[in-house]
Order: structure tokens, then sequence, then C-alpha cells
């Protein structure tokens, strides 16, 4: 069966054409993600750390709750560097404020980069977004990058609790908003 090619790249032509260009209220998002915006990002690292903070604490009362000390969550992320005796019980300074470090200066990236990603400061789309960044982050933090250390594979923390409180990571991501206008307020 012949065709005509004149006529199939006449359709092909008019297809790319009417697509190619946004409609009123389209979102271009290569735009926003190639725009650069160090206030968003630093906002957004703030957002991160008080993320993280509340995580923290929400991952430490689940610990509590499941015979285990408050900050062990914290003593966690000082693993990779201290290894198992990072996890010892007691209140040892060192893998709990390594752990805190680690811990925080991870959300406060993971922040930024939400941020740089989220164009808006509406609480909903925040939210929504949050919300699947907190998944993603459960995915390749907790379940793949994590794993990936020996002392940290072998502790078998229970994956209802890292997706819960990931969720509660994502949901304080939203905070981002604030600290964006509350920063763009003071210049």
């Amino acid at each position: 069966m012949a065709t005509d090619s004149s006529t199939d790249t006449s359709r092909t032509a008019a297809h790319t054409s009417e697509f190619s260009e946004f409609e009123e209220g389209d979102i271009n998002l290569v735009s926003i993600w190639l725009k650069t915006d160090p206030v968003r990002w630093v906002a957004g690292a703030m957002a991160g750390i008080f993320a993280g903070a509340v995580t923290l604490v929400f991952a430490g009362l689940l610990a509590s709750t499941h015979g285990m000390e408050f900050l062990f969550p914290a003593k966690i992320a000082a693993i990779p560097f201290m290894g198992n005796v990072a996890t010892e019980t007691g209140m040892h300074m060192g893998p709990i404020g390594l752990g805190i470090l680690v811990h925080e200066v991870l959300c406060a990236v993971i922040g930024a980069v939400y941020a740089h990603f989220t164009g808006t400061n509406s609480f909903k789309p925040l939210l929504a977004a949050g919300l699947m960044w907190g998944i993603f982050s459960w995915v390749f933090i907790c379940n793949l990058m994590s794993q990936s250390f020996t002392a940290i594979r072998a502790l078998e923390l229970p994956h209802n609790a890292t997706f819960l409180s990931m969720l509660v990571f994502g949901v304080m991501l939203s905070s981002t908003g604030f600290f964006d206008r509350a920063l763009r307020r003071g210049n």
C-alpha cells in the first residue's frame, strides 16, 4: 500500500506545530526548572532543616513506642561514618551529634532541590508535591541508598515507620512557601 509522503509530512508538521506552543494557562515547567533563584533555594534549605527536625522528633516518638531510644533515629545517620558503634545504647553525644548533622545537611539539600522544582508558594500544590517528594525519598533514601550500608540494612528498620516518617518530612516541606515569603519580605 503506497502512501503519499507529502501528505504524511504535512500531517506531521501540522501535528508538531499544533502542540509545540503553550496554550493560555499552561505551565512551562522547563522554564521554571531552569530559573536561577538563590532566595528560593535558601527557603527550601530552611524548610528542609525544619522538616528534618520535625521528622526526627516524629521518628523518635515512633522509636520510643517500640522500645528504642528516642534519639535512635538520629544515630542511624551516623552509621556510614562510625559503623555499628553509632547505635550503642546510651547518650553518646558523638554519634547523636554527627547523626543530627548528617541528617539535617541531607534534609537541607533535599529541601533546596524540592524548592527549585516547585515554583509556587501556594499551600495545596506544595503539600501535594511534598507528599510525592516524601514517597520518592522513602523509595530512594530508605529503600535504596541507606540499604547499601550493611550496618543499616542489619537493623531491619520497619518499613511502615520509615514510610510514615518520610510522609511527615514531605508534608513539612510544604513550609517552603512560608520561608520563601519571609525571606522575600525581608529584602
